[in-house]
């Protein structure tokens, strides 16, 4: 497994007092010292942070430590959150004036992790921004003013191969502790959390000191430990239009549950389930999944598509191309909740992040998946992108496979792994699986990490924080990414 990426250099500390001032050009610099060297090899201690508006006051520069950016003042004037998040009727951006508002003046002030910049408009509002946070944002908004490379070390995440992979283990005994504190649980759930969706973990753990299952509940799709650990790690699980809440999906070679295989490549135990996403079938697809062992041996996969995308840049480019714009159709038709229940969207295999060439999400299931809804002129080489694709995740480089004893419970990034099953070893065969929306995971997520985050900025200004940022955000002031107060 790869370990937890961090940065090679400090942004910006404090070691003493600090003081602002104004420079002969009219920015406002405060002085900063940082834990390290940057990057462009500067030492720390001649290091500072500054802003200044140009003459026209309708752009903002903020020099950081390791790079200069330049922000729109109408983009900082709609992002403000000194007041709150939510906007009224007067204040909503969308109810503007089109003419653009102008900074009359900008400062710095403040020193280590609660340093802010401060500008004030020609409509005579102000409003004072956490530098760190405008640090994480500018990569979204702003403009990079020089090249150079950034200390802020991203996560690159590129997946994982059979070699490098190491699953994380995390105790349930730990995790329902009697004597545990409220915040010592939140700590614990943050970690587990995070090393299922942080990019410098491989996406999957496994649960481990678990207690002995009641095999009748567990069948009967109640009281099951699937549940209970998601639960305790989402505070709630996916809830089925039909089944409704609570209630786990067996995937078992005998006992009533064996009739879903009709018509279901998923159920039916007798042959290969090959990689793929669960829920691929919904416009929504949930976003953490966990699948538990209850009796019986099998021989499961999981595979990285992230790895093997990456593969597929190499040698077919315009292959990983088509994955990533041509629309398939992927449904399935289950009769066994009384009349038949039609589910199914369209959708691209591969999903960026809006408005970014970022990786979001994989949807892949080649059992379900029906045809590719490419135009004429394309439909040949959208097709052998799929075929190319589903070759690369067979290989036994990007193939785990384990088998799953009975007693294992594996939690996973539906997001970012495929999963899947060779072969039934020993029957009768039951695995117990449960899964949580992607909504459930984020609104966890945030919560948690407005908690963690209070005691250094006003949780206000994480609102409107995409995941990914919010996610850096914790890491730059838990970790000792940036500052460090004196």
């Amino acid at each position: 497994m790869a370990s937890t990426i961090k940065p090679s250099t400090s942004f910006l500390s404090n070691d003493g007092e600090t003081s602002n001032h104004h420079s002969a050009n009219g920015a406002s610099s405060i002085g900063a010292i940082s834990n390290g060297q940057l990057s462009n090899g500067s030492k720390s201690s001649e290091v500072t942070a500054t802003c200044k508006k140009c003459t026209n006051g309708n752009k903002v520069t903020v020099n950081f430590p390791d790079g200069t950016f330049i922000f729109h003042s109408q983009w900082l004037h709609d992002a403000r959150c000194d007041e709150g998040a939510a906007r009224n009727a007067s204040t909503a951006l969308c109810q503007q004036p089109a003419v653009t508002v102008r900074v009359k003046s900008v400062e710095m002030s403040g020193k280590g992790s609660n340093t802010t910049v401060n500008v004030t408009w020609n409509d005579e509002v102000s409003s004072k921004f956490p530098l760190p946070w405008l640090r994480v944002m500018a990569p979204l908004v702003a403009a990079k003013a020089e090249s150079g490379q950034s200390a802020i070390k991203h996560a690159e995440n590129k997946g994982w191969t059979v070699g490098s992979l190491e699953i994380p283990k995390v105790s349930y005994k730990e995790l329902f502790r009697d004597d545990i504190s409220q915040d010592e649980l939140d700590v614990t759930i943050f970690s587990t959390i995070d090393k299922i969706l942080s990019p410098s973990f491989p996406g999957i753990i496994k649960i481990v000191d678990l207690p002995e299952a009641n095999l009748e509940d567990e069948r009967n799709h109640i009281n099951n430990l699937n549940t209970i650990v998601l639960k305790r790690l989402f505070g709630s699980v996916f809830v089925h239009p039909i089944r409704g809440a609570d209630q786990t999906f067996n995937v078992s070679s005998h006992n009533h549950d064996s009739t879903r295989k009709i018509g279901l490549p998923n159920y039916d135990t007798t042959q290969i389930l090959l990689p793929h996403t669960d829920h691929a079938f919904y416009d929504n697809p949930i976003q953490v999944q966990g699948f538990y062992g209850l009796e019986g041996t099998s021989l499961n996969t999981w595979t990285s598509p992230l790895a093997a995308l990456e593969i597929l840049k190499q040698e077919f480019p315009e292959s990983y191309k088509q994955l990533c714009t041509t629309p398939m159709a992927v449904g399935r038709l289950s009769r066994f909740y009384g009349g038949p229940l039609y589910q199914a969207t369209v959708d691209t295999p591969v999903t960026m992040q809006p408005g970014t060439d970022q990786f979001k999400r994989i949807r892949w299931h080649p059992n379900l998946t029906g045809s590719l809804l490419a135009p004429y002129d394309s439909y040949k080489e959208a097709r052998l992108a799929h075929q190319r694709f589903q070759e690369i995740l067979r290989r036994d480089t990007q193939q785990l496979k384990m088998q799953l004893n009975p007693g294992d419970l594996y939690i996973w990034d539906n997001f970012r792994l495929l999963h899947g099953r060779e072969k039934v070893m020993d029957t009768p065969r039951t695995g117990v699986g449960q899964t949580v929306p992607e909504h459930v995971v984020h609104d966890r997520y945030r919560a948690l990490s407005a908690a963690r985050l209070k005691t250094y900025l006003d949780g206000e200004w994480l609102v409107h924080m995409p995941m990914p940022q919010l996610r850096e955000m914790v890491h730059i002031y838990e970790d000792g990414y940036f500052w460090v107060d004196g």
